[in-house]
């Protein structure tokens, strides 16, 4: 689209003297970003904090919006590496807990990496320059449903439930790596986490209790 600046790197490094240089920007990047957040960051002071002239930035990266859309590709590639056999751990489960629990401790793993710098790109980067996680994502939203489904006998909508799912313990783990990063080191949140959605998706039916008087719900 006209206008739309470039997400890319111009050129790959390939050199070990252009990846000292790339490495010293992604490095000095993450710096301001964490330091002085969104707002204060562009190429100048990211060129300045690496010890490399402007020109030399722009022959790797085009605009700051190449840097950081690099820096969160690399950030979702290290989370991923904290827990790499979380899929073929999921297909061997006996029970909807233990593979809850294998999906907790993984996306846990994940925002153990870096959680300020995490915390950066989920909150304060424009919609625009937010990296999708792509296709291994689809690849466990599905694994995510076929594990769920039969367990969700009571959900009207599996479809809403997974949304649900996603977003709500998401949301419960990125607020724990941003405002209690401790959390994510004690085994009890993810426990807790898990009975959460456990709950969520297994609705045993159960009688109305009596109101306050005695007179049961109507």
């Amino acid at each position: 689209m006209p206008g739309q600046k470039s997400l890319k790197p111009r050129k790959a490094a390939s050199q070990e003297r252009a990846r000292q240089t790339v490495e010293a920007i992604l490095e000095a990047a993450a710096y301001i970003l964490v330091r002085d957040g969104w707002d204060r960051f562009n190429t100048n002071r990211v060129a300045e904090r690496a010890g490399v002239n402007i020109g030399s930035l722009y022959q790797y990266f085009p605009n700051k919006e190449s840097i950081v859309a690099e820096l969160q590709q690399r950030h979702i590639e290290k989370g991923r590496g904290a827990h790499p056999d979380m899929l073929v751990q999921l297909r061997s489960q006996p029970n909807l807990r233990a593979s809850l629990k294998i999906l907790i401790d993984g996306a846990v793993a994940e925002h153990r990496v870096n959680p300020k710098l995490h915390r950066v790109f989920a909150e304060e980067l424009p919609r625009a320059s937010r990296r999708v996680h792509g296709d291994k994502d689809k690849e466990l939203i599905a694994r995510l449903a076929s594990i769920l489904e039969p367990y969700a006998i009571q959900v009207p909508d599996l479809d809403i439930a997974l949304f649900l799912f996603r977003v709500i313990g998401h949301a419960a783990i990125h607020e724990a790596a941003s405002e209690r990063p401790d959390l994510l080191e004690n085994p009890l949140f993810a426990q807790e986490l898990i009975t959460l959605m456990e709950r969520y998706l297994v609705r045993n039916e159960r009688p109305s209790k009596p109101a306050i008087g005695g007179f049961a719900n109507r």
